[in-house]
């Protein structure tokens, strides 16, 4: 999507799942080493290596907004052609321009503004309720699936490096500890390839 910024749809969480040790006949149970997996959830939505389902349900999510989204645009281009006039006119005598073209320009200006403000709302309203409705479940069954993978897998923490680097709180890792291609490849097999379309409400 050209202006997909304005979306304020985003997949952001970490996880930490702890693995309790069963209880040894006669003796108490030793605790283990404690394995940590870090998976990049902003790889999720990459277009080639990311999660299917995540990667279509965003696709979904920005063909059913491109009307509304095309339309602030053209709003957005009509204002500024409408500020070029209105320089132009500017840089016109006084003697040679009348004084209430400018004032017909910046009311039209204004108008378009108030008109664009409301659809630029309208259009964040309904992309959050339309990507919580696609995105949502996916999401869910995602957060179910980092615990099924740890646990198959072993690891007593699973943390989000996206979130943590953005927050500043990763400092340095392993590179051998990043295990989000694995999981993807773990997700992507064990859940259907193609997104559940819903009719937007």
């Amino acid at each position: 999507m050209r202006k997909f910024s304005l979306v304020a749809v985003s997949l952001v969480f970490a996880a930490i799942f702890s693995v309790s040790a069963s209880a040894q006949t006669g003796a108490a149970a030793q605790p283990g080493p404690v394995k940590i997996g870090m998976i990049d959830s902003g790889a999720f939505g990459l277009e080639k290596e990311g999660i299917t389902r995540y990667v279509n349900a965003v696709k979904q999510l920005g063909t059913e907004m491109k009307p509304l989204e095309n339309e602030l645009v053209a709003m957005q281009q009509k204002m500024q052609t409408l500020a070029d006039q209105i320089a132009q006119l500017q840089k016109v005598p006084d003697n040679a321009r009348r004084p209430q073209d400018i004032l017909d320009k910046q009311d039209e200006g204004q108008r378009l503004q108030r008109e664009f403000d409301f659809k630029k709302k309208e259009y964040d309203a309904r992309i959050e309720k339309r990507g919580n409705e696609l995105l949502g479940p996916i999401q869910n069954d995602i957060g179910k699936a980092i615990q099924d993978y740890a646990l198959l897998k072993g690891y007593t923490v699973v943390l989000d490096i996206d979130k943590l680097g953005r927050d500043g709180a990763l400092l340095a890792m392993d590179p051998k500890a990043e295990i989000t291609k694995d999981f993807i490849t773990y997700f992507n097999s064990k859940s259907p390839s193609t997104a559940t379309t819903t009719t937007p409400k």
